[in-house]
């Protein structure tokens, strides 16, 4: 794969749709008997390893499908699925499935982090799948040729990443055939039998159904052939039936730079901070294509560091990627203001999440796409009026990363009539952002042309993926849910106001970018920070204490050395006050990161925190004090042995804390 698809075309098969496939033939088969075998949750639980998922009151188990739903003799297929049982008085009997995107995505990765504490639970159960082909399948389609080879292809040119790219798909497909796989058979008509045969597995009468982006098309799909069973659906990014969003990306691409440009002229504070923005990116796009940089990249999972090679074309793709993530469009004119500057520390840690990502299985991504929408004319992609510098190579890419690649990857053609449009009258609710990158709320509003009982919402300030994204969302989806023959109240959208921009000045944290990173070092080295604190602030407890039982034994200290251990004494009790104040200062300007994920996304906190890390350098100089003191406090043989080596361990827990604040970038936010 080229450089100018590594971070873009190929980070787009991880979070691309493919459209909804409409009324088409399903395949032909006699009644399922499906059955739900429990099973131990195969994934993590978010909040960590150690912690299982079933703490969390996941359910998990397996239904076996026929890899040919026509065929149900033949080979099988292990679907993953997790029931999260509703937590109200009043369940109702009618649960809410959710589907991932991609084609290819982990539900698991997403909605175990969302759905626990979701007020969609309250009311009915929620039921989250893994589709077939996806992690934790049996078979699982992903091509751990490509994961394996990605650091060896991340620093070559163009040519070369393409070549070794085909090559590595090859080999997968290669192995899947060998092993048996019907690569044909991972296809969406067979995607939505399956959904239809887990509801029937668990005992479910009728059910509503939520997708988000890939998964609206199933959604769309199951409306279509499977309506028998299903209430309502929720369609979360769209893209209609009758529209290919291949041929569409470049525009789609064109469209979201316009809307983050626009965003920033509409806004007085942005547009005088971060004047020309866009003849200042583009300038730099240019510059890259000219020279490009390799810039580290830590693999998260292995903890490999790769130099990768960064162009023009490769930044498109990157900053076209961070689109997906909520309030990106406040975080864009930063991130092409430190660039420019030649801070790529953004690219460091977002981009090492989206490159090295492993939740998406490519295979099922190639099998859904070859064998449904690879069948454009590149030469016909619509380029009037797109930016030069996002249509110089689309035709190449788009050829190369959906022509040639399907050529390799052969499956059966799904027949033309899942291109039309789907007609139906079961309730469903559409959501679109008005900053999402690929699925523009245009879409809905063609989706909804053919279905008679729709109702559609923009969030303004929304991206891809609409639902967890704000209180309001989930309350008119909770509403929609309840009552889906009338219209959700979404009078909440109105009041639904743009995050600030991030300003230029705001702090980076290298903390934060280390929990951007996964940095499995972040949570050690702050555990073990907390650990020397609570060391440091024991003095607080115990000289008290020594001071109270002295009184009460009416015990005189030697006046020998009095003055250094009481100084020694208020030394460690003035680190340990300082220590507290700059940890309690510290963790509300990240809780406030955390609020305003726009900084959260940049690693960055409020410039008004500027005055907090002056106390690092004061609580580094009081160590070295205290240092000197325990030198003193031994060489004088100043108090007792037993108040000498208590005072030892305060001072390495001093030191200890000093190091753990320099392990953690604390020390250079203000350099």
């Amino acid at each position: 794969m080229s450089s100018s698809r590594r971070l873009a075309v190929s980070l787009i098969l991880l979070f691309l749709l493919t459209p909804a496939f409409a009324a088409a033939d399903s395949p032909a088969a006699p009644p399922l008997q499906p059955t739900f075998e429990a099973a131990a949750c195969p994934f993590e639980n978010p909040l960590g390893s150690m912690i299982p998922p079933e703490s969390m009151g996941f359910e998990c188990g397996y239904v076996t499908v026929p890899e040919r739903h026509a065929v149900p003799e033949g080979p099988t297929i292990r679907l993953p699925v997790a029931i999260l049982r509703a937590t109200g008085e009043n369940p109702q009997p009618d649960p809410l499935f959710l589907a991932q995107g991609g084609p290819g995505g982990d539900a698991f990765s997403l909605f175990s982090l969302t759905m626990p504490n979701s007020v969609l639970r309250e009311d009915r159960d929620l039921v989250i799948f893994n589709q077939r082909g996806t992690k934790y399948t049996e078979p699982d389609l992903t091509c751990t040729e490509a994961q394996e080879a990605l650091p060896e292809l991340l620093p070559l040119t163009v040519e070369e990443a393409d070549q070794r790219t085909k090559a590595e798909y090859r080999a997968c497909y290669q192995r899947l055939q060998d092993s048996g796989v019907d690569i044909s058979a991972y296809n969406s008509l067979e995607n939505a039998a399956d959904v239809e045969a887990i509801r029937e597995a668990l005992g479910y009468d009728e059910f509503n159904f939520y997708g988000v982006s890939y998964g609206t098309l199933l959604g769309l799909h199951l409306m279509n052939t499977q309506p028998q069973n299903l209430r309502s659906v929720v369609l979360d990014a769209v893209v209609p039936t009758q529209i290919n969003f291949i041929p569409l990306v470049p525009k789609n691409t064109d469209r979201i730079f316009s809307e983050l440009l626009e965003a920033c002229q509409a806004e007085a504070t942005c547009r005088e901070t971060y004047p020309n923005l866009e003849e200042r990116l583009f300038a730099l796009i240019d510059k890259l294509n000219e020279n490009p940089v390799f810039i580290p990249l830590t693999d998260p999972e292995t903890g490999q560091t790769t130099d990768t090679r960064i162009d023009g074309d490769s930044l498109l793709g990157l900053l076209f990627q961070i689109f997906y993530l909520p309030d990106a469009f406040a975080v864009f004119p930063k991130v092409v203001t430190d660039l420019e500057a030649g801070d790529y520390s953004f690219i460091e840690d977002i981009g090492a999440l989206l490159i090295f990502d492993r939740s998406v299985s490519d295979g099922m991504y190639f099998s859904v796409i070859c064998a449904e929408d690879a069948d454009f004319d590149p030469e016909t992609v619509p380029l009037e009026g797109v930016r030069p510098q996002i249509a110089r190579n689309a035709i190449r890419d788009l050829r190369s990363s959906y022509i040639e690649m399907c050529q390799l990857w052969q499956v059966e053609e799904l027949p033309s009539s899942v291109d039309d449009p789907v007609t139906s009258d079961i309730p469903a609710l559409l959501l679109s952002g008005q900053f999402d990158p690929i699925t523009p709320p245009a879409n809905a509003e063609t989706a909804a042309e053919t279905l008679s009982i729709s109702y559609s919402f923009v969030d303004p300030t929304g991206s891809h993926g609409a639902l967890s994204s704000s209180n309001c969302i989930d309350r008119i989806v909770a509403e929609f849910l309840d009552d889906p023959l009338s219209r959700p109240n979404g009078a909440c959208l109105n009041s639904q106001t743009p995050a600030d921009f991030v300003p230029p000045g705001a702090l980076r944290l290298a903390l934060l970018s280390q929990i951007n990173r996964l940095d499995g070092w972040a949570v050690a080295w702050t555990l073990l920070a907390g650990v020397f604190l609570l060391g440091v602030l024991s003095a607080f407890v115990i000289y008290p204490l020594v001071i109270l039982i002295r009184l009460i034994r009416r015990k005189e200290r030697p006046a020998s050395a009095r003055g250094l251990r009481w100084g020694s004494r208020l030394l460690v009790l003035l680190f340990g006050l300082l220590a507290v104040m700059f940890v309690l200062g510290l963790n509300y300007f990240i809780f406030q990161a955390f609020e305003l994920e726009a900084y959260l996304i940049v690693s960055a906190i409020s410039s008004s925190a500027a005055p907090l890390f002056v106390l690092p350098f004061i609580l580094a100089l009081l160590a070295l004090l205290i240092l000197g003191a325990l030198l003193l406090v031994w060489l004088k043989q100043a108090g007792s042995i037993w108040g000498r080596l208590y005072y030892t361990f305060l001072t390495l827990c001093v030191v200890g804390y000093v190091a753990m604040l320099a392990a953690t970038g604390m020390f250079g936010v203000l350099i």
